[in-house]
């Protein structure tokens, strides 16, 4: 009885749980199942995919430049809240996707709501009217003062 546990040596076919395992295998192999997890699929995916915004940042000694490259977003999509340490850039993305047969009757609608959000800190303090901000061909230019001193150096 002190030796390692061995299966039974006829495939299992005997054995009491060997029925339920087959409607377990058998349930997770139909087809609404499976699509069923392909949905869960499809959506974590699309959920957590662009859920960061990359931001570019050029220094000159004119102006201090936060670049944001968002090429399939529409100017009313975007907004930019004033806080005393930096911006609150807000995309907010609505779409409605259907789906037609050959005679043109819709079979399926589906809308879809994404919000992403990013800080973007200032490097030192500025006035709310200092900020500028223009967005033109998908990239989003906000433009600080430069209020560092750069010394020259010989």
């Amino acid at each position: 009885m002190n030796g390692p546990f061995q299966p039974p040596a006829n495939g299992g076919g005997n054995h009491p749980f060997h029925h339920l395992r087959k409607l377990v295998n058998q349930w997770f192999d139909e087809r609404p199942l499976q699509k069923l997890f392909e949905t869960l699929d499809d959506y974590f995916a699309q959920t957590f995919a662009a859920a960061y915004i990359p931001i570019e940042v050029k220094e000159t000694k004119r102006d201090y430049q936060i670049i944001v490259r968002l090429p399939d977003i529409k100017r009313d999509q975007i907004s930019l809240q004033w806080h005393e340490d930096g911006l609150q850039l807000v995309i907010d993305h609505h779409e409605t996707i259907e789906s037609s047969d050959d005679s043109g009757h819709v079979y399926e609608r589906r809308q879809q709501r994404r919000r992403v959000a990013r800080m973007i800190p200032f490097p030192y303090p500025v006035a709310e009217h200092e900020v500028k901000a223009s967005f033109q061909n998908g990239t989003l230019v906000i433009r600080l003062p430069q209020k560092r001193k750069y010394i020259d150096i010989d």
